[in-house]
């Protein structure tokens, strides 16, 4: 399961983050989406993109074409 699929109110694990560009890796977890954190989705934007999320106190929205990158499990 990837952060994409999840709904509004929805929450999950980190697993991992998978993507080609390592410099995105770096940024997504330097904001805090890091393995084990638990995300919760807060909002999805009415065409999909972008993604609204909570992690701990911050809040960031992701796009869903790297919210596919983001591994998660329950």
């Amino acid at each position: 399961m990837t952060l994409a699929d999840l709904q509004p109110n929805d929450s999950a694990i980190i697993a991992g983050i998978a993507h080609p560009d390592a410099a995105l890796i770096s940024r997504v977890m330097a904001l805090g989406l890091i393995p084990g954190e638990v995300i919760t989705v807060l909002n999805v934007a009415p065409l999909g993109c972008p993604i609204q999320t909570q992690v701990g106190n911050t809040y960031i929205s992701i796009r869903k074409t790297d919210a596919r990158s983001i591994q998660l499990s329950r």
